[in-house]
């Protein structure tokens, strides 16, 4: 199959695996559907300067009556109000559930002749629930780069692996960009049985962006949790 992710940072659009409009409310349900028929497409405007949104970022945890860890969920706040989230972490008894739980850790360095090196590391709870072996896995990471002033969209992958590698030099130590994981599973393990999976996560590494890869969904799916909520640090 030959078959290349190569989107333009600029122009992407986005699979969103649940959103919410108000930030008090927070969906705690598990969405993983995220098939290339419902990418979305078309009425999307272009992500000029004057056009992209700022979204302020912060992780807010979830306890119990007990002061037990329930969720944690990264959100990101837009200037007119509206609250989305990729990123989120469910416990049992307090200990991270990895099989319900999708969110990507990020170690980054940066050196003094504006180097940028790190990996992504991706969890998703498909690891564990899509049935029938994986053909085809890659892992992509697409950063807005900025250097020498001049900007680009730059990509790197890896295969088969829930990590992907990066290194280049920006004139500052601000990361955007966009983190695909691309699947394809024999489901049936029979001919033509084979199925195409996208998840997508914008990535950034400062609390308050413009990332491009951040259109809110149409659709608004909330759920009141019983639970208190309390700002992660």
């Amino acid at each position: 199959m030959n078959k290349k992710i190569n989107i333009s940072i600029l122009l992407v659009s986005v699979i969103l695996n649940w959103s919410c409009r108000n930030h008090s409310e927070s969906k705690n349900e598990i969405i993983s559907k995220s098939e290339k028929d419902t990418i979305i497409q078309g009425s999307k405007p272009n992500p000029t300067k004057t056009s992209l949104t700022k979204y302020d970022k912060k992780w807010v945890r979830y306890e119990n009556l007990n002061g037990i860890t329930l969720s944690e969920v990264e959100l990101y706040i837009s200037e007119n109000g509206d609250t989305i989230s990729w990123n989120r972490k469910i416990y049992e008894n307090g200990v991270l559930d990895l099989t319900k739980s999708n969110f990507y850790d990020m170690d980054v360095k940066r050196t003094t002749d504006s180097l940028i090196k790190g990996r992504i590391t991706l969890n998703l709870e498909l690891d564990y629930t899509v049935k029938g072996p994986v053909k085809e896995r890659e892992l992509t990471v697409q950063f807005v780069n900025k250097y020498l002033g001049k900007k680009k969209a730059i990509v790197f992958e890896s295969k088969n692996k829930n990590y992907v590698d990066f290194e280049f030099k920006n004139d500052n130590d601000t990361l955007i960009g966009l983190l695909t994981d691309y699947r394809r599973v024999d489901i049936l393990q029979q001919p033509d049985s084979t199925r195409m999976i996208w998840s997508k996560f914008p990535v950034d590494n400062k609390s308050s962006t413009n990332n491009p890869a951040l259109w809110p969904s149409p659709s608004t799916i909330t759920s009141k949790p019983f639970s208190k909520e309390r700002e992660s640090g």
